[in-house]
């Protein structure tokens, strides 16, 4: 009868309030959960419980509580809303290693709800195992992003992407781990896919393509002179030169100099803002100046060992600015490339000697730009097509046929086929485009 009785209307902030208890081998700070510790985490969790969001993104600075807040998810999941649960860690081993140091020695053996809804794995039959955990109701696997035989073998409601920003392109040759634990719970109306992560390279982190497509948002703090509300930035950090310990927080309005404890108090003052609109996916991005454990002059102390040296200082842009890496190269004049330009009809230039054509695979379309080349790697962009539709289908490579097996006037009368074809295989769809790859 406990089974079919109701669960508590909680949030996952509230649960682990009540709930959840830290042990001291992986917290410094042992004992009874509290949220209000670190005010920021409270929206993000509640988030993975609200029936709007059909995913989470967080994008986050190491060290604010990132992976806490995945074991609240989990411990509110087995305690209060049984479900079919997988976590993707970046490798199997990882997920040894997560299981046995954060989920069993810590979530389920810390936290007295939880013991009993989990059986040892010392009784016979038990269902648990290091990377399969059986309770009432569900179960938690743990995979690695490189396993694709952990991606593809069972139902999942519930989807917990940890650190998607080391995972490797591909599992195995099955294709992208998101997509593939995607897969696993289209069945589900209620299904829920989080993913976490600090950012890497600008242009190839995973975390931060999904939080530009979400609602993107961001936590505002107010000032505790003027109350003007803000978002903190490294740039209001000031201190005077060679003297780290003297940093302090400048208002963006009033420029009043914040102490650690006037910031700490801002942010437990603080509330998520959405700044783009909302499409069923709640982003978050959030870096180290909200950290209630990291002084702004250990913050400032670390960028000043590292400012000169471009690998030491992409380290700490990812994991203390919970920001993407942009290597600095050279930057083009944008009047001189404007005047630059060609006018051409539709026909193809008399220079070019032949046609290729670029074919990249998104979630929902296929963008295709043919190139024609002259002499001395001389081009020209003949034409380019956005194709909407889902790549998983053939139908949308069908149409594909279409632009690839087309022919292209030139002014002196020749009809030019298109040579060769590159297909991006590297994330999406990645069998889809072997198929297609194999046939032609």
């Amino acid at each position: 009868m406990a089974v079919l009785r109701p669960p508590p209307k909680l949030t996952v902030s509230e649960w682990a309030d009540k709930e959840r208890r830290l042990d001291s081998q992986s917290s410094a700070e042992p004992g009874r959960w509290h949220t209000s510790r670190a005010e920021y985490q409270r929206g993000m969790m509640d988030a993975c419980c609200d029936p709007k969001n059909v995913e989470v993104v967080i994008m986050s600075a190491a060290q604010l509580g990132k992976s806490e807040a995945l074991l609240n998810i989990i411990g509110y999941h087995i305690d209060n809303d049984p479900s079919p649960i997988l976590m993707l860690q970046p490798s199997l081993d990882m997920a040894q290693s997560f299981s046995k140091d954060r989920v069993a020695n810590g979530l389920l053996a810390s936290t007295p709800c939880l013991q009993d809804k989990v059986k040892s794995p010392r009784s016979r039959d038990s269902g648990n195992t290091t990377l399969h955990k059986i309770f009432a109701g569900g179960s938690i696997t743990l995979v690695g992003a490189n396993s694709p035989s952990g991606l593809a073998s069972r139902p999942i409601r519930l989807v917990l992407c940890d650190e998607v920003d080391r995972y490797p392109t591909s599992a195995g040759s099955e294709g992208d781990p998101i997509q593939l634990a995607r897969k696993r719970a289209s069945t589900f109306w209620n299904r829920r896919i989080i993913m976490v992560s600090t950012p890497t390279n600008k242009g190839a982190s995973r975390i931060e393509d999904a939080f530009e497509k979400s609602d993107q948002r961001r936590y505002y703090v107010p000032c505790q002179h003027c109350g003007h509300e803000q978002v903190l930035n490294w740039s209001n950090v000031q201190w005077v030169d060679g003297n780290p310990d003297t940093a302090k927080y400048q208002c963006e309005e009033c420029s009043a100099l914040w102490s650690d404890s006037d910031r700490r108090k801002s942010v437990k003052e603080g509330s998520w803002v959405a700044t783009a609109p909302f499409n069923g996916v709640a982003g978050f991005a959030i870096s180290g100046l909200y950290s209630p454990w990291t002084p702004l002059a250990e913050g400032v102390r670390d960028f000043l060992l590292v400012k000169k040296n471009p690998e030491q200082l992409k380290v700490w842009t990812n994991t203390y600015l919970g920001q993407s890496w942009e290597d600095q190269g050279e930057s083009i004049d944008e009047y001189n490339l404007f005047e630059r330009r060609e006018s051409f009809d539709q026909k193809v230039p008399e220079e070019v000697l032949f046609l290729t054509a670029g074919v990249d695979v998104q979630d929902d379309r296929l963008e295709i730009s043919i190139i024609g080349w002259g002499r001395d790697d001389e081009s020209w962009v003949i034409d380019h097509h956005v194709m909407y539709g889902d790549p998983s289908t053939p139908h949308l490579w069908t149409a594909l046929d279409t632009r690839i097996f087309n022919t292209y006037p030139s002014h002196d009368g020749r009809d030019l086929p298109i040579r060769a074809t590159a297909i991006d295989s590297g994330g999406h769809y990645t069998n889809s485009v072997y198929s297609y790859a194999k046939r032609n």
